[in-house]
């Protein structure tokens, strides 16, 4: 068969995509664009879990993505990044082809990453200042923080990748699974009363599993939140709690634990069938969370903000954690997906962080479906305001939870997602 006839037999999407790897081609990339989106309705405030002036104003769409564009006509998309990295990205990009990723994201993270902190630590000019990788005030779809542009661009190289080779990414990563299950995760305290009854309404939605904020002043009241729930919606679905106590000083949560706080919490939890206690201590407190993880039957979760696949062999081998959560928004999919091989060397479980319904968030359900060490993906649903919805209000044919508890993973090229069109903003 020719050539000429046999693209003419694809179908149309599958030609356009297969063309450039057919013809032998290198795909080139051309530029890369900030898109600012429209902001459909803000729903409203609340009080976060962070304590006084932790105040999150929740919306439907809005925010930003960055827009990795080719010779071929090949768009990638990737979260929001600061604009200040855009003439350092287009420097080491354009021109370059998309599929030599490995080289690409190792030259980024020198050159917008910690190495570029490292550099202005020598210059006597102070590094970008740590911070989440997501910024608070911008709420979903911010920008990364200056030094973590190199992960969005990574996605979005990823998308234009297996849109070049007509499959979802999940399929060229090797699928384990064709379905990933999410937790609700939850931002706000609330009375242990209220927190039941939106439980209840969760398990009749599907949703299978549900994440409190071990936030109270006391150890009673984090303990009776958890008692209060289970009897609520008895134990056929999975209840995660996370204390966030693994501050670097960029969070402050409302109490700090000592050792044995996390102690006595843990082993009220481990009674009460909680499915793993996350972030119990401080993030690089590797002797005590390996000393609590001893001592505790109940898996410990934790290490969204550990960096570098150096750190959790380190964390993993001292047994500090039974479920790593690394962040594709600090470390990217490449360093994840070696994370995930490690934890699984070990007999360990991963499930990565970050569920804000951002272009993130659909790279990491791509990641959950590769993994056959991953059960769950963290998504953020917290009942009655800041549903899953909100965040994925910027794609269009977004994830729609099933009445089994399950999202169906994307079987479009790539991410499988693209923005909708209405929300884009003019440059």
């Amino acid at each position: 068969m020719r050539r000429r006839d046999f693209l003419k037999a694809l179908p149309p999407a599958a030609a356009m995509t297969a063309v450039p790897r057919l013809l032998g081609a290198r795909i080139k990339i051309t530029d890369i664009r900030i898109v600012r989106l429209r902001t459909i309705k803000e729903v409203g405030t609340f009080e976060g879990f962070m304590g006084p002036g932790d105040t999150n104003t929740v919306r439907i769409g809005g925010g930003s993505v960055i827009e990795v564009h080719t010779d071929q006509g090949l768009v990638g998309i990737g979260p929001a990044i600061d604009p200040v990295q855009l003439p350092a990205l287009r420097a080491q990009l354009i021109g370059r082809d998309p599929f030599g990723l490995q080289l690409l994201v190792a030259n980024l993270r020198e050159v917008t990453g910690m190495g570029a902190a490292r550099r202005l630590a020598a210059a006597g000019s102070p590094p970008p200042a740590p911070g989440l990788s997501i910024s608070a005030a911008a709420g979903r779809g911010g920008p990364l923080s200056a030094d973590r542009a190199f992960s969005s661009v990574e996605i979005a190289l990823w998308d234009i990748i297996g849109k070049a080779s007509n499959q979802p990414l999940y399929r060229l990563w090797g699928p384990a699974k064709d379905r990933v299950a999410p937790y609700a995760s939850q931002a706000r305290l609330g009375t242990p009363e209220e927190r039941a009854e939106l439980a209840v309404q969760l398990k009749s939605e599907g949703w299978r599993a549900i994440k409190y904020r071990s936030h109270f002043q006391t150890m009673k009241e984090d303990i009776r939140l958890v008692e209060v729930a289970r009897k609520a919606v008895g134990d056929d679905i999975d209840i995660m709690c996370d204390a966030n106590q693994a501050t670097n000083g960029y969070l402050t949560p409302t109490v700090m634990w000592d050792f044995r706080r996390a102690v006595e919490t843990a082993r009220a939890y481990q009674q009460l069938n909680v499915y793993w206690l996350e972030e119990p201590l401080r993030r690089y407190d590797f002797d005590h969370l390996a000393e609590l993880n001893r001592l505790i039957e109940m898996p410990i979760a934790g290490g969204e903000g550990n960096r570098g696949l150096h750190e959790f062999r380190w964390l993993l081998e001292k047994g500090c954690f039974d479920i790593v959560q690394p962040e594709v928004q600090l470390e990217g999919p490449l360093e994840l997906r070696k994370i995930a091989v490690l934890a699984e060397s070990m007999d360990k479980l991963i499930v990565p962080h970050v569920g804000d319904g951002s272009v993130a968030t659909i790279c990491n359900l791509h990641l959950v479906a590769s993994w056959p060490n991953a059960p769950y993906i963290e998504i953020f649903h917290d009942l009655p305001m800041d549903l899953y919805s909100n965040g994925f209000a910027i794609f269009e044919e977004p994830p729609v939870l099933d009445k089994n508890g399950y999202f169906p993973l994307p079987e479009k090229p790539g991410l499988g997602v693209s923005i909708n069109k209405d929300l884009i903003l003019p440059a």
